[in-house]
């Protein structure tokens, strides 16, 4: 008993930190802790539930820097693609998803970080928004199957150029409402556990210092230091995929 209580605490102060200070991410870290000692039935919905407390606080510190039009497009791809997830976590397998993102994530990050500066893609106007709403699409399969809908949302902001503000106006209410909405359909599917409003409780704490902590490195952190610092992430979070 006292070692899941240590486990859902250092889960939570680990997972606080990446989002406070990039944004995105808890749901990695905090699962590779938490699977030390919980079932994953019990982990992915407490990884949504837990994420989205989180993603509420910081909706509110970046509400200024909210971009209401681009915000919706990624919205509107997510919706149908949580269904989907939801499907694969029940029915498939989502480890084969998981192996194939870490690839990605591994190969794709590792490239732009040898690169002295990143390319920006610029679309027409017209196409860009189809993109966003696929990005936002995968990113909601990859919730609902997995719990990491801010991967495909996050790598897509990095190869469209966004500033940091940019990254986490946009992306913090779209994985706010994402992880919602996914929670909402986990609680439908049957998923849910009872014990999951008292694993939320026990790790809170250490989530808010976590996130207190990540705030504060964001705080100092450059331009380019903010974009090496994500896409050094994402090679992490693609060999705990992976491996």
């Amino acid at each position: 008993m006292w070692s899941e209580y240590a486990v859902l605490l250092v889960g939570g102060f680990v997972g606080g930190v990446v989002i406070g200070s990039a944004g995105f991410a808890f749901g990695l870290v905090a699962t590779a802790v938490w699977l030390q000692v919980l079932p994953p039935a019990r982990v992915v919905p407490l990884v949504t539930l837990c994420a989205l407390v989180l993603n509420g606080i910081l909706v509110w510190r970046f509400r200024h820097e909210i971009r209401p039009g681009l915000l919706t497009r990624f919205v509107a791809g997510a919706l149908p693609g949580v269904p989907l997830g939801v499907l694969v976590l029940t029915r498939a397998d989502p480890e084969a998803i998981r192996a194939f993102v870490g690839l990605v994530l591994v190969g794709y990050s590792g490239y732009l970080l040898a690169r002295a500066r990143p390319p920006a893609l610029v679309l027409p106007r017209r196409w860009a928004s189809l993109a966003d709403v696929s990005a936002g699409w995968l990113g909601g399969i990859m919730g609902g199957a997995t719990g990491l809908n801010g991967v495909v949302p996050a790598l897509w902001g990095q190869l469209r150029g966004f500033s940091k503000l940019e990254h986490r106006g946009v992306l913090q209410p779209f994985f706010f409402l994402i992880h919602l909405y996914t929670l909402a359909w986990l609680g439908g599917a049957g998923v849910l556990g009872r014990g999951l409003a008292e694993d939320l409780l026990l790790c809170l704490p250490a989530m808010l210092a976590g996130t207190l902590v990540g705030l504060r490195l964001f705080e100092y952190v450059s331009e380019a230091g903010f974009r090496r610092m994500v896409l050094a992430l994402f090679v992490v979070m693609g060999a705990m995929l992976l491996f």
